[in-house]
């Protein structure tokens, strides 16, 4: 069965995205029979019953979007009066279809259910030509505890027919910001200790901006934790500084709202068994406006427990220098081909970087440019950058030499590594790879 038949005018059409973009629905032919991919693809989850069980089931969508050569952006609208506000409903890409069922293949972000909206995102490192040809279903869950029941479901990729779409308009020359959050004792349950972590802010469109909180550490929350962890972690955007809050000035602290700030300061949630220990959403603000935000952003525990903070830190313009030190004019996203080589999987801000969908490319880097190098490679294939006597001058999984240089201001966290490409970087940089891995390696010129 394609991916696309030709479509009905359903129900379909008058679902609202989250992203608020018409979804396009075409009485026409298959973008599949003509042997290309629309920028859109939207499918029907179907509210579950599950016998009986609370919640009795929740309808929605799942739209995929083209967000580069080699990635796609994977949101979620589902319906928010049907959602359960203690709880965050977990969502995955399983294989093969849903009357077959099947192991999960992508985790998406999972759905809070507690923000006046229903809504989460996740990019993933996959073009859309993939994604729209998977032989799967979305399972959405009621929670972690009840994992078992999926309170909706639907058909994707060859199991079923999507809805076209023209996609999101992004603008030229995406800009991105990466924030760090502070680990925070509670007495909670689940990462008590606190936990470092990173909040990037990533531009989509002149209005829309992608939020992505991510945990550092190694692999899920139940490894950090030693033990199963029943609930999801969820994160919020809040008005006025962390100082303020904490001084509990009248008016600080709130999470931001519509009425107030223009936005919704709900973020997604955290599945407990996710690998990357992060989520993401679509925030119906601009780049401009985020970054200057006078706010700042709280991890907790979970819907039901929100008193515990696991991680907070200032964002937009209370954070040092607004931001600034961690903006990137340019953000390469790499991703391991098993432990043989680097594969560059999407380049915004600018082009002729890198050769996507080669195995190590040479990148072609810029004097003066500040680059933002996400790795989706993990903590299994850390990131350095070498001399031409293979010694490191970026090292994320170590000490690199011109780590300390004020021009070039390196930084990195758990999702990946940001420096500025200073004369004293292009004079003697050579070749990047795994620092783990040999093979892993490709050339480096100005």
């Amino acid at each position: 069965m394609d991916a696309f038949r030709t479509p009905t005018l359903s129900i379909f059409c008058l679902l609202p995205l989250a992203l608020g973009v018409l979804v396009g629905c075409d009485s026409g032919g298959s973008g599949m029979d003509e042997g290309s991919v629309p920028d859109q693809i939207s499918y029907d989850l179907s509210a579950q019953s599950n016998d009986g069980a609370a919640p009795s089931g929740v309808s929605g969508t799942v739209t995929f979007w083209r967000a580069g050569p080699d990635s796609s952006l994977v949101t979620l609208n589902l319906d928010a009066d049907a959602t359960v506000g203690s709880v965050s409903h977990p969502a995955h890409i399983h294989n093969n279809s849903a009357e077959e069922g099947g192991g999960v293949e992508y985790y998406l972000s999972a759905v809070n259910g507690s923000a006046p909206n229903g809504t989460s995102a996740r990019k993933i490192g996959v073009p859309i030509e993939e994604l729209a040809r998977f032989d799967g279903h979305v399972n959405v869950h009621e929670s972690p505890e009840n994992i078992g029941n999926v309170v909706a479901q639907g058909n994707i990729g060859t199991n079923a027919d999507g809805n076209r779409g023209d996609g999101l308009d992004f603008v030229n020359d995406r800009r991105a910001t990466t924030y760090s959050l502070n680990a925070s004792t509670t007495n909670g349950s689940v990462l008590s200790g606190g936990v470092e972590s990173t909040v990037r802010l990533e531009e989509l469109t002149s209005s829309k901006t992608l939020v992505t909180y991510t945990l550092d550490i190694s692999g899920s929350v139940n490894d950090a934790n030693g033990n199963s962890v029943d609930v999801a972690q969820i994160g919020h955007i809040h008005q006025e500084s962390l100082e303020e809050a904490q001084a509990d000035e009248p008016g600080a602290g709130g999470i931001s709202n519509s009425e107030d700030d223009g936005f919704s300061g709900y973020l997604g949630s955290i599945a407990p068994t996710d690998t990357a220990a992060k989520s993401s959403r679509i925030i119906e603000a601009s780049y401009d406006k985020l970054t200057g935000y006078d706010g700042y952003v709280n991890i907790h525990q979970s819907n039901a427990n929100a008193q515990y903070v696991f991680a907070q830190g200032n964002i937009g313009a209370n954070a040092t220098g607004g931001g600034s030190g961690s903006s990137a004019d340019v953000t390469v996203t790499v991703t391991n081909v098993g432990t043989s080589a680097w594969e560059v999987t999407d380049v915004s801000g600018a082009s002729g970087v890198a050769q996507t969908g080669t195995d190590n490319p040479t990148l072609t880097l810029k004097v003066g440019t500040r680059y933002r190098f996400e790795n989706n490679g993990g903590s299994n294939h850390p990131l350095g950058f070498q001399d031409g006597s293979s010694s490191y001058l970026l090292n994320q999984d170590g000490s690199g030499s011109l780590e300390g240089n004020s021009d070039v201001n390196y930084e990195e966290d758990s999702e990946g590594i940001t420096f500025t490409y200073a004369q004293a970087l292009a004079d003697e940089v050579a070749s990047y790879r795994c620092t783990v891995h040999s093979q892993m390696e490709g050339d480096v010129q100005n």
